[in-house]
């Protein structure tokens, strides 16, 4: 029998079978959608629920249909299961296709030829659409039998601008990553092209599958460099049929604040400190001054009234002995009110034990403008915004907060106008703000009700544009401060500051976490130096993993990026490319011809290009390109250009066929350690190209 042609038979079936599926579930949405409800508040929860499942459902299903099936795995026993994105059964309810995430799929990944896990052949099966072009089968029973080339052969495809999962080509050190354990922190350190990435988001996908229940209940947090990087693997997860995910830049983890604007290295590297959470208490400290001495009110009637020093300073003990600001401001306020309220009782020649006398008094205390006034500017209440603006822009604040914490010198950096934009530095300082003064309203991203009409919406809209509703567990997190997320994975760790790692704690206290990064890569002036350090608060459940091949970069292209590392005051990573590709070419040039340099490079080659420009002529390069052609792309339309220009922080994460990287000496110098120059080379995963301008 053809092996081609069977497996086409098999690829058929498991798509007719999708098709059924997608349907089915069509058809319950519809359903769903005319169905006449009771109006009770059981019945609309109940309906919500049944919609979020369903819509789930057809997501998956609808997200399956590009390379549905990639795999099969022949055991020692006889069966044979094909292995795709997500688990078909038949009629019989006879199974037809595996889900990659199953755990009767990990021998499809992990299996060699010294521990076969009871598999005697693996296949991967190459398709264009629907249809299959080739096979490739690995004998584990075969000592010489020799890997598949399948995952360099999908890193020498041209890049599409977004980043695509791997999960026919994971290899086995990777799946033994993406299966590790739900309650730890894995850390998966490595070099540039390593996988560390897409290993984790599979994780993520991974974890979704197999602990449904609890993380579909608490959501998953993507934490990300960039919103370039965000929307770089956007369609990675719904492609693995998960959508439930909330994703964020490191300037976006305060709800109601979205900022990409960096501060100077020096305030960034004070802002970044652990010493800015007393900074922060000191200044939330500040707004409470109760009196040391006896207060006398006027009241409105022109009555007096009086609060003792002991009674102020028993109604300031009278909240929770570690409650938070506002915590324990209505404890004092009532305290202090119902001292004023026996006081006046006796003044007016009354029970000051009676209830009723005192209820009609506190009543007239509470409506009177002078003791609210007064009470009030005891125990000052704020914003996190408020305060955090005031403690940057008032010196005097500032050098009360900071007396004994951070040096005159410090305090300078960090004054600037009291208007100033939020910067991403800034955000770690609000939320330790939103906490220490307890919570507040934040302000909504966006409505979170979902109308019923959305189902027909969902059935008839285009496959891959649909958001979750809002009244989803992913868009409930986006709006709240303080939830707890099930698990979340960080890339780019390398460039959290501490007060970063310190903010995002909160959120991961179940210490359930994947954490992929570089430290060799950090520019972040207040980054830490080790795992231990960004990650002390996990404690021991901390895993290590560390990735060292390289499917993605050149020989060449490694060479020449750790050269201009080591050249930069570096060091050398542990980086095994596995690739031969082109030569580093090196050019000078003027400035004015940089566009049509690149753009004949552009015309030479297949793929997309990644220009990557120095900071300090970030603006002008930027603004000399997208004029020259529309082929040019920066900002938030980089990644769908044919042409993307960038710097080196916004192309973390990202990856081109062909990379130029312009002036590369201004991008050795703008970081230290030459962690910049680094970054900028090992985007491409074709050619590379230094250019000088003159």
């Amino acid at each position: 029998m053809d092996v081609i042609a069977g497996e086409q038979r098999h690829v058929d079936r498991c798509y007719a079978l999708l098709a059924s599926t997608t349907a089915h579930v069509e058809g319950r949405l519809r359903e769903l959608a005319q169905a006449q409800g009771t109006g009770t508040g059981q019945d609309l929860l109940e309906k919500q629920a049944l919609y979020d499942n369903l819509a789930q459902q057809l997501t998956a299903a609808r997200a399956a249909r590009t390379r549905l099936a990639f795999g099969r795995i022949d055991l020692q026993d006889g069966r044979t299961h094909h292995i795709g994105r997500i688990g078909l059964r038949d009629e019989a309810g006879d199974p037809v296709l595996l889900d990659w995430r199953a755990p009767h799929s990990a021998g499809f990944y992990q299996a060699t030829t010294v521990e076969p896990m009871g598999i005697l052949r693996r296949r991967r099966i190459i398709t264009k659409d629907t249809t299959v072009t080739h096979v490739e089968d690995e004998e584990l029973d075969n000592p010489t039998a020799i890997a598949s080339d399948a995952a360099a052969r999908a890193v020498a495809t041209p890049r599409e601008g977004r980043m695509g999962d791997i999960i026919a080509t994971i290899a086995a050190d990777q799946d033994r990553i993406v299966r590790s354990p739900l309650g730890q922190v894995t850390v998966v350190q490595g070099g540039p092209g390593t996988g560390k990435t897409v290993v984790a988001l599979h994780r993520a996908a991974w974890l979704l599958y197999t602990h449904r229940d609890r993380l579909a209940r608490d959501g998953v947090l993507v934490v990300g460099p960039s919103a370039a990087f965000l929307r770089y693997i956007d369609q990675v997860l719904p492609s693995l049929g998960e959508t439930d995910v909330v994703l964020l830049t490191p300037g976006q983890l305060y709800p109601a604040v979205s900022t990409s604007l960096p501060d100077s290295p020096e305030a960034a590297a004070i802002k970044g400190n652990l010493a800015m959470i007393t900074v922060i208490a000191n200044a939330v400290r500040q707004r409470i001054r109760v009196p040391q001495h006896a207060v006398l009110f006027t009241l409105e009637d022109g009555s007096p009234a009086r609060l003792t020093a002991e009674q102020l300073a028993d109604a300031r003990r009278a909240g929770p002995r570690h409650g938070s600001f506002h915590a324990n401001r209505d404890p004092f306020l009532r305290r202090a009110l119902d001292h004023l309220s026996r006081d006046r009782a006796v003044r007016r020649g009354e029970d000051p034990n009676d209830p009723d006398v005192r209820a009609e008094l506190l009543m007239d205390l509470v409506d009177d403008a002078n003791v609210r006034r007064t009470l009030n500017l005891m125990w000052l209440p704020t914003t996190p915004e408020r305060l955090v603006t005031r403690l940057l822009s008032d010196p005097q604040v500032l050098a009360t907060a900071a007396d004994g914490v951070l040096t005159r010198a410090q305090q300078e950096v960090l004054l600037r106008p009291v208007d100033s934009p939020w910067t991403v530095d800034d955000v770690p300082l609000l939320d330790e703000a939103a906490e220490q003064l307890g919570e507040f309203e934040p302000v909504s991203r966006g409505s979170r009700t979902a109308e019923y009409s959305d189902y027909a919406e969902l059935v008839a809209e285009d496959p891959h544009a649909r958001a979750r509703p809002r009244s989803s567990v992913a868009e409930r997190a986006l709006d709240d401060r303080t939830w707890i997320y099930g698990h979340v994975v960080v890339d780019e760790a390398q460039e959290l500051s501490r007060m970063a790692w310190h903010a995002l704690s909160r959120r991961c206290v179940r210490r359930s976490m994947t954490v992929v990064g570089d430290l060799q890569q950090t520019t972040h002036p207040a980054g830490a130096r080790d795992w231990s350090e960004a990650l002390g608060w996990a404690g021991d459940s901390v895993d290590l993993h560390t990735l060292t091949i390289t499917y993605r970069i050149t020989r060449q292209i490694a060479g020449t990026a750790t050269d201009l590392l080591i050249a930069a005051g570096g060091h050398a990573p542990d980086l095994h490319p596995i690739r031969d590709g082109e030569q580093t070419q090196s050019v000078s040039c003027a400035a004015d011809d940089l566009p049509a340099l690149v753009l004949a490079r552009a015309a030479l080659a297949a793929g997309r290009i990644g220009v990557i420009v120095p900071d300090a002529r970030a603006d002008e390069l930027m603004s000399l390109l997208s004029k020259a052609s529309p082929d040019f792309g920066i900002g938030e339309d980089a990644l769908d250009a044919p042409i993307a220009v960038l710097t080196a922080r916004e192309a973390k994460g990202l990856e081109f066929d062909q990379v130029i990287v312009v002036d590369p000496g201004d991008i050795s110098a703008q970081a230290s350690r030459g962690s910049d120059i680094y970054v900028a080379c090992t985007r491409a995963t074709q050619s590379l190209h230094l250019v000088t301008t003159t």
